[in-house]
Formats: C-alpha cells, structure tokens, sequence
C-alpha cells in the first residue's frame, strides 16, 4: 500500500491549473485569484482623525491631567470630508471628526471622552503621546502595493477590499466540472422507497456535492449506477466532459467492484490503488486527458475521509489556490486512545479547542459507516503508522477540517 503523502504528491503532480475568467465582483466569492491586486493609490490618501474628539498641538497637551487639565480656545471644527481647514496655533483646538483630514499644525488627536468644554474653550483632562489617534497617508497600503497575490481564496473580507479599490471585475481561475457517481444495487436516491432490509439511503452523492461546493467546484450529480458492467462502463465512457470523475463505491476487493476493473478499459491511467490510511485505504486514482479519477471507497466515513485528504486538495490545485494542502496544527490528547492495529496511518474524526493551550478530543464513533461521528468533529486527529497507544497529554497532531 503506498504511504499518504507519497499519494497525495503523486496526485498533486498531475494537477494542471484550469484556464481564467473574469468575472462580476460579488461572483468572485470563493474563487480563487487568478491576477494580482495592486493599490493605484496611497490608503489612507490624506492623514485624517481615527476618532471624535479635538485636534492639538501635542506641546499643548503633553502634561495634562484630571488633577491638571490644560484650556485650549475652540476656532472651529472640520467633518468628515471637510475641505476648510483652519490652521491649529499654540494655546488652540479643533473639533474634528472621524475620518475628517488633519488641521494644518495639528499633530495629534484628543478623544472627546477625555475633554469639557466650556463656553468657547476645551479642557483637555489627559495627555497623549505625540501622534496619537491619527491615521497617517499611506499606513494601510502604498501605491504600487500588492494588496491581493494571485492564487488567494476571496472571502468575504477580500470582496470588501477589492470593492474599495474599485474593481468592479476580477479575474479567477476557472471551476473545475466535477462529475460524482455512487455505484451499488443496494443505493436507494433520495425520496425512491427502501423495499428490502438489505438497501440502504445514500449519503455519497451529497457528501460529496457539497463537498465540492465548498472547494470551489462545479458538481454533476450523475446518480446512482447499478452494479452492471456494460452500464457503468457506459456511464465512465463520458469522463472527458469532466475535469475531475468521482466515484464512490466498486473499488474493494468483491465480486462486483467493476469500477477498478473497467477504469483502463475507458482510457484512465490508474495511478495508484490502496492507500496506507484507515478509513479509506481502497482509494484509486488515475488520470485521463487532462482530467483526474478518483475511485473512493462506499463506507460513507471512508467517502469523506478520502474526499478531504485527497480530492479537495487537488480541487483547490486545480484552481490555482496557494494554500491547497490540508492545515495541521499540535494538541495536546485529553484522553488515552489505543488501538490493536497499527499497519496504517489513521484519520479519527475529533474536534479541539482552547483549554490553556489547544486540547484534541476524538469521536467515541470509530467506524467507517458511523457518519455520525462528524457531527461536531472539525478536525483529523492523526495517529502514524507503528503507533497503537497515546496518552493522554501527549501532542498529537490534528488536521483542520
């Protein structure tokens, strides 16, 4: 069986980036950057107030307090957006703004909540060092500035920001088309009636469509192929409409597992076969054209497994996303785990969280068919190859979900 990451580098290596497509800003959400983003100018572009309150002479206010407030007369005041800018002399103030441009000689900014006023004047009841609550041309970006680099996730926070350097479109990288197709006599769609004990519901198919909506991709739901040879091969024969095929099911070693068999048969070349990870160790994963084949296992954790440590990495690949490797982070066990088998690396659903420093808990539901066990889980909890027990308070390692 070949190790987890020799697996992942071989799928990784056959990952070519898709094509470009500019699209509308608000369409942009989850695509990933396929351009650049530089600022045209200085943010801010004017050194203006980062609060309501008075704009001073700091030499004016560098020694005042409760028990020795200092009086400055009031000549005016200027909003946000203000173009009238009076000119701040020793033993003055101005009423300013947040967001409104610095008075000339002011060089520095009083929060309302530490002054009075009285009649004409302001008294200033604390001090400040020299600059301070003032934003200052050019802090948050230069012009010429990279803001963006080519190959980000946009998320919320990068869509306000390119909304505010006023790009109205941005170029992305294309989705990648994602065909799914569970196989099995035994599957039963949504909504068809379970008439025999022995039919069980799907979960595959919408696993992973929605699986590959989080990553980024475009899923076509194909359904759910009967264990017939001629009308899987049938159904696999149209692999190059897709960038990616995904098939869950027909990859273990029974009877009617076609789908390892007829994969040469419709011109995949079969990579790999069996992977040293439990759940999931059945994986087979080929390519074809410019596409990739992923064959995963039916047990519905097997699926999921499979999907998140190897298919979504190669989706955001296939996307040009810089961060396209799962993230892995240390904790500290919470309590003993130990297990008889120890010849594959195992992914067990766990959640972490902070308690004095990052602690990992796992699911008391270890088995591949127990979906259930992700309910709450965000997190892998690693435990390598050769290991069978670990104690608690020991570091693991955890991979976010």
């Amino acid at each position: 069986m070949m190790p987890y990451e020799e697996a992942l580098e071989i799928i990784l290596s056959c990952c070519n980036t898709l094509s470009t497509e500019k699209v509308f800003l608000v369409e942009a959400l989850g695509r990933v950057l396929a351009e650049d983003i530089v600022s045209d100018e200085d943010r801010p572009s004017f050194d203006n107030s980062a609060m309501d309150g008075y704009a001073v002479r700091w030499e004016d206010i560098q020694n005042a307090s409760e028990e020795n407030p200092v009086l400055l007369r009031l000549i005016g005041e200027v909003p946000a957006g203000g173009e009238d800018l009076p000119e701040v002399k020793s033993g003055t103030a101005v009423k300013i703004f947040t967001g409104a441009p610095i008075p000339r000689g002011a060089d520095t900014v009083v929060p309302v909540e530490y002054t009075e006023l009285k009649d004409s004047s302001v008294l200033v009841k604390a001090s400040f060092k020299e600059g301070a609550n003032i934003r200052r041309k050019g802090e948050e970006l230069k012009a010429g500035e990279i803001v963006l680099s080519k190959g980000t996730i946009l998320r919320h926070y990068e869509i306000g920001i390119l909304a505010s350097l006023n790009r109205v479109n941005v170029e992305v990288f294309r989705r990648p088309r994602v065909a799914i197709l569970s196989t099995g006599d035994e599957i039963k769609d949504l909504r068809e009636p379970i008439t025999k004990p022995s039919q069980i519901r799907t979960s595959n198919n919408y696993t992973l469509l929605a699986g590959v909506l989080s990553a980024g991709g475009l899923p076509h739901h194909l359904g759910i192929a009967s264990d017939d040879p001629e009308k899987l091969k049938s159904i696999l024969s149209c692999i190059g409409e897709y960038d990616v095929f995904i098939t869950t099911g027909g990859v273990s070693m029974g009877d009617k597992d076609y789908v390892k068999i007829l994969a040469s048969e419709v011109g995949i070349d079969v990579k790999f076969h069996k992977v040293r990870i439990k759940p999931a160790k059945p994986v087979l994963f080929g390519t074809y054209n410019k596409g990739l084949f992923f064959g995963i296992p039916g047990n519905s954790v097997s699926c999921a497994t499979a999907f998140d440590l190897l298919v979504k990495p190669a989706l955001l690949k296939l996307q040009g996303a810089k961060d396209h490797l799962p993230k892995t982070l240390k904790a500290k066990l919470k309590r003993d785990f130990c297990r008889r088998d120890a010849e594959r690396r195992e992914f067990v659903r766990a959640f972490y969280y902070w308690d004095d420093g990052l602690v990992c808990d796992y699911s008391q539901k270890l088995q591949s068919h127990m979906l259930t066990s992700y309910v709450g889980a965000n997190c892998y909890m690693v435990v390598k190859e050769g290991v069978k027990e670990i104690k608690e308070g020991e570091q693991v390692q955890i991979i976010l979900f």
